[in-house]
């Protein structure tokens, strides 16, 4: 099992303080993150994309074109890339380019996105969202694998013999997972053939074992390799450097705090934040927060839940977590929680 590191680049003040940095400073901790992960071991590192909110990153692979040139091993990809706001040949140019600077380590997770009202502000149906997605999708891969590409779909205008520069390093191209929460989406990365990436704080506890269980029974049923199967599992994580209790009450109100918002921004200002939501330390709880010791035994029960994953994705930083408490906990978790759980996997 491998372990990346996630932001999604929320730009939150501190609960207790009120004090927020400046959209400058967070996004050259963002940076400065992908160079502590790729020292501390990290597989990858996410950026997600959003526009027109407090998620300050809109063009993640940007900000990891910059983290390419200060990095040698390290994979650089999105958490999501929202291939329905782009036109598939910028997101082939754009995705290469870092690719092609980075020695080959670009990739991305696809998806929808949360903020399906934003579809309007683009111009957009969110009801054809998905075909959108597809439809991305089957093009960028023709744009990466076929030099002289010839296209007719229904999101964009025709192409006749085109191709795009530069070139990605990899082959046949970047790797494309999809996010996977709903049946739906599931069955969609397996029509497609992409691996994908179950997000724990949206599909709840429950979700992921019947996800995951859902993915690779539709992938054998369509003939496809099992070994080609890939999983990823996307967890709110925190490690604290004493109890379990000392930790929970570190991170708590930053992480409530950003739930808080996120719910707000999603359903509505007026809403009540479901309770497990707001769960700690507990087998209901949806993010995974104590002692290492504690976390280790959280995520072992997870990923045993789901018949294990290929890759782990631990995110932090959110809800004005200072710079400083973020380096520490992802510090902690590569020496202290990820060594064990490499070994049991």
């Amino acid at each position: 099992m491998k372990f990346g590191l996630v932001s999604l680049g929320d730009h939150l003040p501190d609960p207790a303080t009120g004090r927020c940095i400046g959209e400058a400073g967070r996004f050259r901790q963002l940076v400065e993150l992908g160079v502590l992960a790729e020292k501390l071991g990290y597989w990858s590192y996410h950026l997600g994309e959003h526009h027109f909110s407090d998620y300050i990153v809109s063009s993640p692979m940007v900000v990891q074109a910059a983290i390419a040139e200060r990095t040698s091993r390290i994979r650089l990809s999105t958490a999501v890339s929202l291939l329905g706001h782009r036109d598939a040949v910028t997101v082939a140019e754009d995705y290469a380019t870092v690719d092609v600077l980075s020695g080959g380590r670009a990739e991305l997770i696809a998806g929808r996105g949360v903020y399906r009202g934003h579809y309007a502000q683009f111009g957009q149906s969110e009801a054809e969202s998905s075909e959108m997605l597809t439809e991305a999708v089957q093009l960028l891969r023709l744009l990466w694998t076929e030099e002289r590409a010839a296209w007719s779909g229904k999101f964009r205008a025709p192409l006749t013999g085109v191709t795009v520069h530069p070139r990605p390093v990899q082959s046949p191209h970047p790797p494309i997972w999809l996010s996977a929460s709903s049946p739906e989406s599931v069955d969609r990365a397996v029509a497609l053939g992409c691996p994908i990436s179950i997000p724990t704080i949206s599909v709840g506890v429950k979700g992921p074992p019947l996800l995951a269980k859902r993915y690779r029974e539709g992938w054998a049923a369509a003939g496809r390799d099992p070994a080609e199967a890939q999983i990823s599992l996307h967890v709110h994580c925190f490690v604290g450097e004493g109890s379990t209790e000392e930790a929970v009450r570190e991170w708590a109100p930053h992480q409530a705090s950003y739930l808080r918002w996120v719910y707000g921004e999603i359903v509505g200002a007026t809403a009540a934040l479901p309770p497990d939501l707001l769960e700690f330390a507990t087998p209901r709880a949806q993010a995974v927060c104590g002692s290492a010791e504690y976390v280790i035994g959280d995520l072992e029960r997870r990923i045993e839940g789901m018949g294990g994953c290929d890759l782990l994705l631990i995110q932090c930083d959110q809800g004005g977590l200072a710079p400083e408490r973020v380096a520490a906990a992802v510090e902690r978790f590569a020496t202290q929680v990820a060594p064990p759980l490499s070994a049991e996997s």
